[in-house]
């Protein structure tokens, strides 16, 4: 089956929030002029990056470059999830190993949010607590789950050695468990089976900058809108909440033309 059949609008917005540093970074790859996708797929990164001063964006960035450098060097008999899964892994081992300055190490780390599109399907591989959403005739769903310590301490709740309430105000609550930086990575999130799309899904990577403060009703309601920029209207749309503060936002949205 050829790549051609599936035509993508892509879009992006980017904004610093109320941060000095920008530490999101995002690519994409794999497109024709025309929108449809390459032979071997296309492909659509985001990384929210941790470690404060300069290394939150060393993080991410390196993670970005090097989903688009393995892009470049994909065999087009490569399949897309094992493409995502390998790459997750040296991505992992390049930011490891970018801990190292001057001798001494600093902590950093970045989320992940990766998608390759491939002959008429979605594959997606995720770690930390950056978020991927389907989009279809008006039903948003969140395809990805959060790896932090809140998950952790549901099971206590579960097991009953702990209340709803204590779990949800613990400290360490959105503690991430997994994330790009480690020796290994803890766990990665993925589809296991390919999800088919159609003309007219779309869609939405985002840093929690994104829907930390909009609601799944505020995505929705602006992905059905049929904005110029769905990606930019969403970005304005935290603004238009007037938070004090605001983390880095970054928002990629793929529209499905058919």
């Amino acid at each position: 089956m050829k790549n051609n059949l599936i035509t993508v609008q892509p879009y992006n917005a980017q904004h610093l929030g109320t941060r000095k540093e920008q530490e999101d970074a995002f690519g994409m790859a794999g497109l024709t002029a025309e929108g449809t996708l390459e032979e071997k797929g296309f492909v659509a990164v985001l990384a929210d990056g941790m470690g404060g001063m300069a290394f939150g964006n060393l993080a991410s960035n390196t993670a970005v470059n090097i989903f688009l450098r393995e892009y470049e060097n994909k065999k087009r008999e490569e399949s897309a999830d094992s493409f995502l899964i390998r790459t997750s892994k040296i991505a992992n081992a390049a930011v490891f190993d970018k801990a190292y300055v001057d001798g001494e190490e600093v902590e950093m780390g970045t989320t992940l949010v990766a998608v390759m599109l491939s002959q008429q399907a979605l594959y997606w591989v995720t770690a930390g607590d950056s978020h991927l959403y389907h989009y279809r005739k008006g039903q948003l769903q969140l395809l990805n789950h959060d790896h932090i310590y809140g998950n952790e301490l549901q099971e206590e709740v579960v097991n009953g050695n702990m209340t709803q309430k204590e779990a949800e105000n613990h400290p360490e609550h959105d503690y991430l468990t997994s994330y790009l930086g480690l020796p290994e990575i803890p766990e990665l999130d993925m589809n296991q089976t390919p999800l088919s799309l159609e003309g007219g899904d779309q869609l939405l990577l985002c840093s929690d900058g994104l829907d930390n403060v909009l609601t799944s009703s505020d995505i929705k309601e602006t992905l059905e809108a049929e904005m110029e920029n769905p990606a930019e209207a969403l970005v304005q749309q935290v603004f238009a909440k007037n938070k004090r503060h605001l983390d880095n936002i970054t928002a990629i949205v793929l529209k499905i033309i058919s």
